[in-house]
């Protein structure tokens, strides 16, 4: 029979292990940047959002502000006239920022869209992501995003809400009508590049993006967790 003190060894050496283990964990975990700004399509974002926490990602919502400098107000005007709160604003972010994150989400909404467009921290954070081969995310409308910041991943094939068809065309884009029966909706990757339609399709979208971070088996398991299938 152990006596007490080979007790209380074996009990602290076993806590240390799960510690070990549990910071091993915490080290892998895959993170996500998702991009809001005033006129983002809200459904896009908060779904998406909420999906990849589902698939235990690490997701930080960053505001994207007007200009060089922005207020400390956290709180976009969505779409549809829903107010939601960001995380940290993306100059924050950037500021802080070591590695990059694992996949950088943009969700759409025309207005949002073309914000995303003209800021020019977005086209440097999307460069250096596509860079380092690291996975980027863009629905709706955008995937015009990528076409104004010097039309990144010109030549790839996309998808998008259908009326920015012609425009991303034009653009060197080859657009694709996703198919249905693809594991995870109607989304297409291609390489670092995910993409799908609108806000009917953003569970797909997030479903596909979780797949890729911590694979179909988990993506599966949430899914039928939100009776997706």
């Amino acid at each position: 029979m152990l006596s007490l003190v080979s007790q209380l060894k074996h009990i602290a050496s076993i806590r240390a292990f799960n510690f070990r283990q549990s910071s091993i964990i915490m080290a892998a975990k895959k993170r996500a940047l998702a991009l809001m700004a005033p006129g983002t399509e809200e459904m896009e974002l908060v779904i998406t959002v909420d999906v990849l926490r589902r698939c235990e990602v690490d997701v930080t919502v960053a505001l994207v502000q007007e200009g060089e400098t922005g207020s400390d107000d956290l709180v976009a005007r969505c779409s549809r006239a829903v107010n939601v709160k960001a995380d940290t604003t993306l100059a924050s972010y950037v500021q802080q920022l070591g590695e990059l994150p694992d996949v950088v989400i943009l969700p759409g909404g025309l207005e949002g869209a073309r914000l995303m467009a003209r800021a020019a921290p977005v086209g440097e954070l999307l460069r250096r992501q596509n860079q380092e081969n690291k996975l980027v995310a863009a629905i709706c409308a955008a995937p015009t995003v990528l076409a104004a910041h010097d039309r990144l991943f010109a030549g790839r094939r996309l998808t998008s809400y259908p009326s920015f068809r012609e425009q991303l065309t034009e653009a060197g884009y080859v657009w694709e009508d996703p198919a249905p029966d693809s594991p995870n909706g109607r989304v297409v990757r291609d390489g670092n590049l995910i993409t799908s339609l609108g806000p009917a399709t953003s569970f797909d979208f997030g479903l596909t993006i979780g797949a890729a971070l911590v694979g179909q088996e988990v993506a599966d398991k949430v899914a039928k967790g939100m009776l997706y299938k």
